[in-house]
């Protein structure tokens, strides 16, 4: 969640594994453009190229002074299969051997769809529930990016592709309309190729009319079943050469060169940012970052173990390079740990949880940030334990900081827990 601000980004992939302090550290961010990917990004690398995408059309498009302020992040999401769904039930129920290629043809408009495949879609979708695509665990990790954003004073804005919207929806309902609701209006979306029958706090929204996958979930729909929005634009005769014969695809199709649909996405994307509220600052941005959040139970606690020895948790804030700056009691969280630039050391930091107080099992969630690196983790909780896990925490990550100021400095975030 921390990357490097202004045109510096543009050369890091070309840079070696070892940053200088003040690359990390310098610039100003007022914003938080995140990717919200869909069903057509197969893994972190897609994603994070539709992110890109996203970071190169707005540098293009913006004052350096504006562009400088922003920060780029990617809520991930794995695919819950509403395509793999649809395939695998027609081909299991239908029996035919050229399932595989008249699926894809069918999607793409490219084929009729039959009578009896339109049949089973309708069947389908009496049996579908939507809500089952949004995994806990990914929206658990994008409540808490959105939230350390917001707590750091930033402003965040989602570009959504079409599952990521159902997640982005999904987390504008908990964080304005849930158990612990945030005040100011610092989080906006913008949808692209949406399934959804809306766009959380009625955000403007791209689908193009030859979105054959938005085609085929219209289709499924039925009575009480709303449909997705309607599409609202085409890249037909606009001149720009797309690629994905499904019209579906973020980066070969929405944010072709020179298309109707990217001139729409980054002007919603720069039109929704810029009415966004600017959020007060409760903790502090830092090279490495570490927030924890969990459910209902009153209190999950965040333990940092420093290179110099010094053991921070809610009994300890101050540690020789890190701070506790947020403790929370009364359940869900968020807890917050910072490293400063100026305070860095190399060595390894460990980072675990203590399931303090409760009654009933949990679920930690760590959220940890170091130089441009960012991981997830999920950590089950039988029990709790009060003060005797004080000293032995669960472990979460370790995170290993090479190098020094004036080399450079390299990041390593090894996982214990379960990584998301």
């Amino acid at each position: 969640m921390k990357h490097i601000i202004g045109v510096w980004l543009f050369f890091v992939l070309c840079m070696p594994p070892a940053f200088a302090e003040g690359a990390f550290c310098s610039g100003e961010t007022g914003t938080v453009v995140t990717f919200g990917n869909g069903i057509m990004s197969e893994d972190r690398d897609d994603a994070g190229e539709s992110r890109d995408k996203i970071r190169d059309s707005l540098y293009a498009t913006l004052a350096p002074e504006e562009f400088n302020k922003l920060e780029f992040d990617l809520a991930y999401n794995e695919s819950y299969g509403l395509m793999a769904d649809l395939y695998e039930s027609l081909k299991q129920r239908l029996g035919q051997d050229n399932v595989v290629v008249s699926f894809w043809r069918w999607l793409g408009g490219r084929e009729v769809i039959p009578d009896e495949v339109q049949e089973e879609l309708l069947k389908m979708a009496t049996r579908f529930d939507f809500s089952t695509m949004v995994g806990e665990e990914d929206l658990a990790n994008h409540l808490a990016l959105y939230r350390n954003s917001i707590l750091e004073g930033k402003k965040v804005m989602v570009v959504a592709h079409s599952q990521g919207n159902l997640f982005a929806n999904a987390a504008y309902e908990i964080l304005y309309h849930g158990s612990d609701p945030i005040q100011s209006r610092s989080l906006g979306i913008t949808a692209v190729g949406t399934p959804a029958s809306f766009v959380g706090g009625d955000g403007p929204y791209t689908t193009l009319v030859e979105d054959g996958v938005i085609a085929v979930i219209s289709l499924a729909t039925v009575t009480g079943v709303l449909p997705p929005l309607f599409p609202n634009i085409t890249n037909i005769l606009s001149g720009a050469t797309t690629s994905d014969w499904r019209g579906h695809n973020f980066i070969e199709e929405y944010m072709a060169e020179g298309s109707r649909s990217v001139t729409k996405i980054i002007s919603d994307t720069i039109m929704v940012m810029t009415g966004l509220e600017q959020p007060p600052q409760t903790v502090q941005d830092g090279i490495i970052t570490a927030t924890l959040t969990w459910g209902p139970q009153p209190d999950v606690d965040l333990h940092a173990f420093e290179p110099n020895g010094f053991h921070v948790y809610y009994s300890a804030r101050n540690g020789a390079s890190g701070y506790l700056d947020l403790d929370d009691t009364s359940g869900y969280g968020p807890e917050h740990y910072y490293v400063s630039c100026a305070t860095l050391e190399a060595g390894t930091y460990s980072i675990g949880v203590n399931y303090y107080s409760g009654s009933a099992p949990e679920t930690a969630f760590v959220q940890i940030a170091a130089g441009t690196s960012v991981r997830s983790f999920s950590i089950p909780l039988a029990e709790s334990v009060g003060t005797d896990g004080n000293t032995t925490p669960v472990p979460v990550a370790n995170v290993v900081v090479g190098g020094d100021a004036t080399v450079g400095y390299t990041f390593d975030i090894q996982g214990i827990a379960t990584p998301q």
